[in-house]
């Protein structure tokens, strides 16, 4: 009896013994992933930053007709201080935004604020989103609209699809452009089987619509030239202009499409393990990731408008992994990861000239 229970408490002592060595290694993930203070802490440094952080040497203007309606907007609110506080409580309320959407579609397996919390994250690491700019603003609305369009799942109702429809006409009055994403919503609306005759039509009246009431003002006002033009440069594509790109552009957008990347495809691999609904949401926000990367391969000169809209469905594939993967390799991954995130918000401050020079002094 003695003998038996000898080896009993050996064996209860070797698994604990084990399991504490296993727990070590992957405690500090866990506790991040599963944490309710992670959203508050990540949100307090991303709002200390966000005005902490001196502007970059160089900026970007969007004064060309290619951002619509955005010319009306005062020079005082895209400068100086007042830049810096609409865009924070833009970055805010999309952040608040996702984490009502995680609770409203069940994201996660787990009651987890990673999603809202890498969101913040990025936008806190991309110094270029600090101002107040057309993606901040379409990346809010596209985040509206999936409410709507989540919601369409398997319904043969109208007016989801009408109300993200709008939403993304909207968008589209300060980046006429971003029309085109309503073939990815169709897309969508086919994978939740809910693009129907009268999805389709009230979609096309909600894409009318902000176009109509545009197109009035402008007759009343005696600017119709414009709205012209605006309708011109929804299918003005132009080459693609790279030269314009700096090493921090390159250094920045390849940094949000390899966690994207590495969060897709964890979850095609572990897609089995959630509902339909939930797979069928995040494959949908995963074609809509590769429709931005595209758009940004074809068109870099839109690299800072269509990178905050890549945040949205990276921040969502790429939380899904951190927090609901717990091995070997994803506890590397997010550590190694967490360097290059410093290492990306460090870079945006170097000098362009002086990097090229470190990257051509060895040859």
């Amino acid at each position: 009896m003695t003998a038996k229970l000898r080896k009993k408490v050996c064996t209860f002592a070797f698994d604990f013994q084990h399991h504490n060595k296993k727990d070590v290694r992957l405690d500090f993930q866990k506790s991040i992933a599963n944490s309710q203070a992670t959203l508050p802490i990540v949100g307090g440094l991303t709002f200390i930053l966000w005005f902490v952080l001196p502007p970059l040497h160089s900026s970007i203007s969007y004064s060309a007709s290619d951002y619509g309606l955005w010319h009306y907007v005062p020079s005082f609110l895209q400068e100086g201080y007042w830049t810096l506080v609409i865009s924070a409580i833009l970055a805010a309320w999309a952040v608040y935004l996702l984490a009502e959407l995680n609770n409203a579609n069940v994201l996660l397996r787990v009651n987890s604020r990673m999603l809202s919390s890498m969101l913040s994250l990025l936008l806190c690491l991309m110094v270029l989103c600090h101002g107040f700019q057309p993606g901040m603003v379409v990346m809010l609305l596209s985040l509206m609209s999936f409410f709507p369009l989540f919601s369409s799942y398997q319904s043969s109702m109208p007016q989801p699809p009408f109300v993200a429809s709008l939403l993304v006409s909207i968008a589209s009055l300060v980046f006429p452009k971003w029309l085109w994403m309503m073939l990815v919503y169709w897309f969508i609306l086919g994978l939740f089987r809910a693009l129907s005759l009268r999805s389709f039509v009230s979609s096309l009246l909600a894409l009318i619509l902000p176009y109509w009431l545009y197109g009035g003002v402008a007759f009343l006002t005696s600017t119709f030239p414009d709205f012209m033009i605006h309708l011109q440069m929804m299918v003005d594509f132009q080459r693609g202009d790279y030269g314009q790109l700096e090493f921090r552009d390159v250094v920045t957008f390849l940094f949000v499409v390899l966690l994207f990347v590495v969060g897709a495809v964890d979850f095609s691999v572990h897609q089995f393990m959630d509902k339909t609904r939930t797979r069928i949401i995040y494959n949908s926000l995963i074609s809509y990731g590769v429709f931005i990367i595209i758009g940004v391969c074809v068109q870099p000169q839109y690299l800072w408008v269509l990178l905050p809209l890549l945040m949205l469905p990276t921040s969502i594939v790429f939380g899904h992994f951190f927090t609901l993967t717990y091995t070997k390799f994803s506890h590397i991954c997010c550590i190694v990861l967490m360097v290059l995130a410093v290492a990306v918000l460090v870079v945006q401050y170097l000098p362009d000239n002086l990097l090229f020079q470190l990257l051509t002094s060895n040859f």
